[in-house]
């Protein structure tokens, strides 16, 4: 009987998906979409690369390859180029081109030792042969259209090399300008740009489709991004053609994402066993497949297939799990909820994975990451790392993690963009339980919304955590390790609102509950244990926070047993055993081990100070308050959402007591011990003078999503004034995200560390 059941699941996907693929609104606008691409391919063209300009707007990459990296002369930057470098010019149409080139002057030795003559090469047939002039030149020549009619020009300038003096570098000559220009149309358009946005606005469609939106709805989502789309084809078409592939990649895993978490668990099982099937097959016949650009990394597609085998097989086995343990707690995501939550997945994942996948863009810390990810899988658990110029120790829980995948033959490049991701867009499930365990009414399981049901609080939470400029920060600086404590913080925090329950004692139940509710008390206490062990192991800072925070929640709770507060006593014993053990266990087998540098550290700092400690003089007030009121409360959450905090933690404390299950009684608990963390650690820089952080701002990033959406369902009831307040101010959220999001993936342009 089970066979029947697994095929009419899968066929139910499968026809749901050719439906979705008929929808007359996709194809009309995805025409549409070819059209504007095309008609921008015909506007006159204007470009120009500053060779050597790496970072800020104007940046040259990925525009040009096989360069040195930039240097700077008294006439400006500049690349000396190799035997054959290259420039790249995607998605400009096929069309003639009037290119001017120019190179600086050398010196004596290079003009003699030196190329004589360079040569622009396109598509292995020579277009120019160009007189190397010592004092410099500029060259004006006429570039004909791509041989292979793809529309994407790509040129090479090959010259002889030499090596100067007390260099080891075999230059050719120094490139810092090249311009083109290109008449209006009419013109063939850059098919494969258009191509790949086209697959990607298809993929797009069929994700928010089978997220639950009806294709009107659907439709309106999606034309905001055409025209920001088609804009971009016109201001910058090269690097809009360079988008194209990253896009397609993300947004065609932000859809296998909707079908692991919408998919009938027997069509995902049946999805998995099938992909196991050709994996292993793959392996055992030696072929990789083709192998896919992700930017910094490559994939091959019997990676691909392991990675999607084992996914849908982790998602057939804990969806139905995860579903009984919510209807347990009373907590119900309506329907009308679900669609616009997978949409926030969607974004999420497809924003940030892209971005990591787009050519050039910034990398971030990715090559240490990648380099502690190869000690921890040769066994070098006990990492030292340096910050500030202080040591501290380096956790290895999220390389421990990742290592098994690495026997799929994956690229660890790879893994970490793709875990990280994964865990940042999982998240706002996790905030958007938390915030509607706060909310249920008393008697209903259904989330809140407000009076008008215009307004939901999870909703807006979890957008708001997954959509705030913080969370963006360590997806472009790359701080893998700090992305997966987060996500395990933020676990921890989920779990200990949710799953409280009013300590009742085992003489009150009957013979017939007490094996249950003790089999439930021990798999709560392994899942508190194993969860701080994940954030104890993930990050120093989060240890830090972590213990502090505990230690308050804690001693909270012994106040209030000595107030002989119904069920304190029995709470105080059963967290405080789970949070001793965690952190037994990873002072024990992990921390110990630098107790000696700690113990040196301390002798420094009761001397020196901090800054004695990290061997730097103390940073002027001014800079302290400009970073933390620019860098911290502004480019961090848009500072308004922390305007609303006040507010939202007022709401909590107010209806604490009404409650039926207290989850809001942990809940104030868990704020005002994290509101207190986090500003200690915030004054302590004006102190001290050091600027040693320990993420106390990014610690606090479950609270700003709660607390702030609850503020701002209390601003949004008070009529149209409280609602234009309320969309402008996560307007300009939404604009600190895009703005940051869009310098560090075409320009590399730094945010700040986020702290």
């Amino acid at each position: 009987m089970r066979i029947p059941t697994l095929s009419a699941s899968f066929g139910a996907e499968a026809t749901l998906l050719l439906t979705t693929l008929r929808d007359g609104a996709l194809w009309r606008m995805l025409v549409l979409f070819a059209l504007l691409l095309t008609l921008a391919a015909q506007l006159p063209l204007h470009y120009a690369i500053d060779v050597g300009r790496e970072d800020g707007i104007g940046s040259d990459l990925p525009l040009v390859r096989g360069m040195f990296p930039p240097e700077e002369a008294a006439v400006g930057l500049f690349r000396w180029t190799t035997e054959r470098a290259v420039v790249r010019l995607p998605g400009v149409g096929q069309r003639s081109l009037a290119a001017t080139i120019r190179v600086l002057a050398v010196n004596d030795e290079v003009a003699t030792r030196g190329a004589r003559e360079l040569e622009l090469w396109s598509f292995d047939q020579r277009l120019a042969l160009l007189p190397v002039r010592p004092a410099g030149a500029i060259y004006h020549l006429l570039i004909p259209p791509p041989a292979d009619w793809s529309g994407d020009y790509q040129f090479e300038i090959r010259s002889a090399t030499v090596t100067p003096t007390g260099d080891r570098r075999a230059v050719g000559t120094p490139l810092t300008t090249v311009t083109v220009f290109a008449g209006a149309g009419p013109a063939l358009p850059p098919w494969r740009s258009i191509l790949g946005w086209f697959g990607a606005g298809l993929a797009l469609w069929v994700a928010l489709r089978r997220s639950g939106f009806d294709p009107k709805t659907t439709q309106a989502l999606m034309m905001p991004l055409l025209a920001l789309a088609a804009t971009g084809a016109w201001l910058d078409p090269p690097r809009f053609a360079f988008g194209a592939m990253p896009a397609l990649i993300a947004l065609t895993i932000g859809w296998a994402l909707v079908m692991l978490l919408r998919a009938a668990p027997q069509a995902l099982r049946l999805t998995g066993l099938a992909l196991l099937v050709i994996s292993v097959a793959l392996w055992l016949i030696d072929w990789r497949g083709p192998t896919l650009d992700l930017g910094w990394a490559n994939i091959h597609l019997r990676a691909v297939a392991g990675l999607v085998a084992l996914a849908s097989l982790a998602a057939a086995a804990i969806r139905p799990a995860c579903a009984s343990i919510a209807a347990r707690l009373g907590i119900a995501v309506p329907a009308s909820h679900w669609r616009w939550l997978l949409l926030i997945v969607v974004v999420v994942f497809a924003t940030r994975y892209g971005g990591k996948i787009y050519p050039d863009s910034m990398p971030g810390d990715i090559g240490f990451h990648a380099n502690r990810f190869v000690d921890v899988a040769s066994g070098r658990v006990f990492l030292v790392s340096r910050n500030r110029g202080v040591d501290f120790p380096y956790p290895p829980a999220f390389y421990l993690i990742l290592a098994p995948f690495t026997l799929l033959d994956i690229d660890r490049r790879a893994l970490l963009h793709l875990g990280a991701a994964l865990l940042d867009a999982i998240s706002p499930l996790l905030v958007y339980t938390l915030a509607a365990a706060l909310h249920r009414r008393r008697g209903n399981g259904s989330a809140y919304c407000a009076s008008d049901c215009s307004f939901s609080t999870p909703l807006v939470a979890a957008a708001l955590y997954g959509l705030a400029p913080a969370g963006y920060l360590t997806t472009w600086w790359n701080f893998s390790t700090h992305i997966f404590t987060q996500f395990a913080h933020l676990l921890l925090m989920t779990i200990l609102v949710v799953a409280w329950k009013p300590a009742r004692s085992e003489d009150a139940l009957s013979a017939h509950h007490l094996p249950l509710h003790q089999r439930r008390r021990t798999i709560l206490f392994v899942t508190l244990v194993v969860v701080q062990i994940l954030v104890y192991l993930g990050h120093f800072g989060f240890w830090m926070n972590m213990s502090l925070l505990g230690g308050f929640g804690l001693a909270t709770l012994a106040v209030l047993a000595l107030r002989r507060r119904h069920g304190a006593l029995q709470a105080l014993a059963f967290y405080g055993a789970a949070f001793v053990t965690a952190q037994i266990v990873t002072t024990l087998f992990f921390y110990s081990a630098y107790a000696t540098m700690f113990a040196q550290q301390l002798a420094t700092a009761t001397t020196g100070g901090l800054t004695g400690l990290a061997g730097r003089a103390p940073a002027p007030f001014e800079v302290l308050w400009r970073t933390l009121w620019d860098a911290g409360l502004r480019q961090h959450y848009g500072f308004f959402p922390l305007a609303l905090i006040p507010a939202g933690i007022t709401w909590l404390m107010n209806g604490a007591a009404t409650q039926p299950d207290r989850r809001r009684v942990t809940a104030v608990v868990l704020a005002l011990g994290t509101i207190i963390v986090a500003g200690g650690f915030a004054a302590l820089p004006f102190f001290s003078g050091s600027t040693l952080s320990t993420r106390w701002l990014m610690f606090s990033a479950w609270l700003v999503a709660v607390g702030a959406a609850a503020g701002a369902a209390m601003l949004w009831r008070q009529g149209w004034a409280g609602r234009i307040t309320t969309l402008a101010a996560g307007g300009y959220v939404v604009w600190v995200t895009a703005s940051m999001w869009l310098a560090a993936l075409l320009w590399r342009i730094r945010p700040p560390e986020p702290f």
